[in-house]
């Protein structure tokens, strides 16, 4: 696909996501250039992507956390994931919208920058302001708190190659129904 083709198809889109995670119109209007060209220049690059809407998403989020970042104005990140994206990306996004909104924040947000946004940890460290062991401590942490909450609930099927085949949630487990809504979306793309 031409660029013209690829950004008429997402810029809008684009727009309004990073419209939602910045508080200024302008300061959206120049995140989304950056994108734009940083997807012009991938594909001079001739790169390979293989989902142009995933791919864009994610700079997207990388531009605006750099942006943070760089101006140090926020002291915790924006949400990074809406509900659309997340069914989209499969289980990756479900973790990470369990990570932001049902882990205690001190956890939540390194591991979501480790795991979901494959951030350096020395990076997140200096982002959040911590000790480089303090970041690795609360990842593990954050690690142990999401996977005790996945195993209360959700009773995963695996095949042969490790692949997440199906799930089932269990009796017991009373989720909260903007979970409940998450999983089933979920369900819609395994």
């Amino acid at each position: 696909m031409r660029f013209e083709q690829i950004w008429e198809q997402y810029h809008q889109l684009l727009l309004n996501f990073i419209k939602t995670k910045v508080n200024s119109d302008a300061l959206a209007e120049d995140l989304l250039q950056e994108v734009a060209i940083k997807l012009h220049r991938s594909l001079n690059r001739e790169t390979t992507i293989k989902n142009y809407k995933t791919w864009l998403f994610q700079v997207s989020r990388n531009s605006i956390a750099d942006y943070y970042r760089k101006h140090k104005k926020a002291t915790e990140l924006p949400a990074m994931n809406t509900i659309e994206e997340e069914a989209s990306a499969c289980i990756c996004d479900l973790s990470g919208f369990v990570i932001q909104h049902y882990l205690p924040k001190e956890y939540a947000e390194p591991l979501y920058l480790s795991d979901i946004e494959q951030k350096p940890q020395k990076e997140i460290a200096q982002f959040l302001n911590l000790s480089l062991t303090a970041t690795k401590s609360r990842i593990q942490r954050g690690r142990k708190k999401l996977k005790s909450l996945v195993e209360d609930c959700i009773t995963i099927f695996y095949n042969d190659r490790g692949e997440i085949t199906d799930y089932h949630l269990k009796k017991n487990c009373e989720l909260p129904p903007e979970l409940l809504l998450e999983i089933k979306k979920i369900n819609l793309v395994l």
